[in-house]
């Protein structure tokens, strides 16, 4: 009995000495670790912040039952935008200007890939608002005319791909039609600044990085009525979406016509091309070439106009079709 009482004892012992260590060592870590609040300190009221300052990530707290980030909130704005299955596709334009740029992201990220939240270089100033959408894209590389401006090429080796730059002795390029635009998404205020402002994005088509422009969000309606325009136009597809090579049915290509000469969204073209029969003569210094019948390789559909290009899917093909290729309106 007492052997039992003295090994309880040493047990009880044992464990209060254990207990106070551990406690003893939490308080030193946590000492170590979380900065105390001092006397000296002048702590920031709760509502107060500097948006104007994305840097430092200062600012009212972002907190998810806020009502301008709550989840319904972003479920009723991607609601409200319009199902548009072309948003994406992009256009090719020369006096394309933007509105602001994509300033930061959140944990240091480089790029945005779906909905988050960024800073955008916009705000009170340039009169912007809470629930303000935008366009994000970017400016790729100058489209030429695979045929048009073209001047005489001289010790040319190998031609060029159709619509791209080339760099040999004495070659040019056609003439440049703009800039193509690639939409990378639409994002939505949450917060407004007096220099920059809060965004949260609700919709990616492709990776959204730092610096990416941004322009006021318009929404696109789909072509109800095909071939508006009673005019017969012809054309050449210009470039295609990705730089692709060879289209099919749901590419995205780019023409050479836009508003301005008739065209509008809806309209049907045919993809055609003439084939010919071509002749050598050794004492002919050229050759003579006799055209065929068209031969239309397909089918494709306006969706967006600019006032000199547009933009177009391909909804019926034949064969494949490529940059270069004529297009007509379908009668």
């Amino acid at each position: 009995m007492r052997i039992t009482t003295l090994l309880l004892i040493f047990v009880l012992f044992n464990f209060t000495w254990v207990q106070t260590a551990i406690g003893n060592d939490l308080q030193v870590s946590l000492e170590n670790e979380v900065a105390g609040i001092t006397t000296e300190m002048t702590l920031l009221p709760h509502a107060t912040g500097n948006l104007d300052q994305p840097d430092t990530e200062t600012g009212k707290p972002w907190s998810s039952s806020s009502a301008h980030v709550s989840n319904i909130a972003l479920a009723e704005s991607r609601s409200k935008l319009h199902t548009d299955p072309y948003a994406s596709a992009g256009f090719i334009s020369d006096n394309m200007v933007s509105v602001g740029k994509v300033l930061k992201f959140f944990d240091n990220k480089l790029a945005a890939t779906g909905p988050e939240k960024l800073f955008i270089d916009i705000g009170r100033r340039q009169g912007l608002e809470v629930g303000d959408k935008f366009t994000v894209y970017s400016q790729e590389r100058t489209i030429h005319h695979p045929v048009y401006g073209l001047k005489r090429e001289l010790w040319k080796y190998k031609r060029p791909r159709a619509g791209f730059p080339h760099n040999e002795l004495f070659s040019s390029t056609g003439k440049p039609l703009g800039s193509r635009i690639v939409i990378h998404g639409v994002l939505e205020v949450t917060e407004v600044g007096d220099t920059a402002s809060y965004a949260n994005v609700l919709i990616t088509y492709d990776e959204i990085n730092l610096g990416a422009f941004l322009t006021p969000y318009q929404e696109v309606v789909e072509p109800l009525s095909p071939n508006n325009n009673a005019k017969f136009l012809e054309g050449y597809i210009v470039a295609t979406k990705l730089d692709k090579i060879g289209v099919g049915v749901e590419d995205i290509v780019y023409i050479d016509k836009g508003w301005e000469d008739g065209v509008h969204a809806g309209d049907i073209f045919e993809v055609y091309h003439i084939p010919e029969i071509v002749k050598d003569f050794w004492y002919k210094k050229k050759q003579e070439k006799t055209p065929l019948l068209p031969d239309v390789l397909g089918e494709l559909k306006i969706v967006k106009t600019e006032k000199r290009t547009a933009t177009a899917v391909i909804v019926q093909n034949n064969y494949d079709m490529h940059v270069g290729n004529k297009i007509r309106s379908k009668r």
